[in-house]
């Protein structure tokens, strides 16, 4: 597996890893651009699959039984457009679709299925072959991408988590009960997600954990950067 300059492609591949509301999407979408890497958003593509699921009508009593047969029946598609990924559904470009509460109910179970996982696995290890790819998750440095060169685990205090959380809801003037109500949705989620049998949340041995609780969002963006440069020196730079 080689890169455009010949190098290991695996050296030049960025993953952010961490739990709900810890700055990775919008951390690793700057910090691809910085770098002049193509950004692969992670949980944008469970939650495409859970679009198509529903989208499709398939009954939710029988994800758990889907292979990689019918998963590739669903349609989803991903393609490169301007250093970054689009999601389509049988032709339709996927936006703010994604986000809807349904699809944000189920994601996390669709996200649990071993099938499921599978099938991204191979799309996502497909779309890293030639490396300069910075991508955020919760298992791209422990499963996707073992031998990525900079692996990168952020964490905050559940309370911020749930500030920003709710910041990115449009709500600009959280009151104490939505902050509660929120903590504790984000909570469940994290119970969940490192508790699944299937690559459970959890820092990569060789991560570098990034507590951004006090750090603001220049400081998370340039401090991934810098760890990502010491493994490409000219990344950002290239003309």
């Amino acid at each position: 597996m080689a890169d455009d300059d010949g190098a290991d492609a695996t050296r030049t591949v960025v993953t952010l890893d961490g739990p709900a509301g810890a700055g990775k999407s919008t951390t690793a979408r700057e910090v691809a651009r910085r770098l002049g890497y193509r950004y692969l958003d992670s949980g944008a593509l469970y939650r495409a699959l859970t679009f198509a699921l529903l989208e499709e009508g398939v009954d939710e009593v029988v994800w758990g039984d889907l292979d990689r047969e019918a998963l590739d029946a669903l349609g989803v598609t991903v393609a490169p457009v301007e250093g970054t990924l689009e999601l389509g559904h049988r032709g339709r470009v996927l936006g703010d679709e994604l986000r809807t509460p349904q699809v944000t109910a189920r994601v996390s179970a669709v996200a649990r299925l071993p099938a499921v996982r599978r099938w991204l696995l191979r799309h996502q290890q497909a779309l890293g072959r030639h490396g300069r790819l910075v991508t955020d998750g919760r298992d791209m440095g422990t499963v996707v991408f073992p031998e990525a060169g900079t692996k990168v685990f952020l964490q905050a205090d559940l309370d911020e988590r749930a500030r920003r959380r709710l910041l990115d809801q449009g709500v600009r003037a959280p009151g104490a009960r939505e902050r509660q109500q929120a903590a504790e949705k984000l909570a469940a989620r994290d119970h969940a997600d490192m508790s699944r049998e299937t690559s459970p949340l959890r820092p990569a041995d060789d991560a570098v954990v990034l507590d951004t609780t006090a750090l603001d969002f220049e400081e998370q963006v340039e401090a991934v950067v810098a760890l990502a440069r010491r493994v490409d020196p000219e990344a950002g730079r290239r003309r």
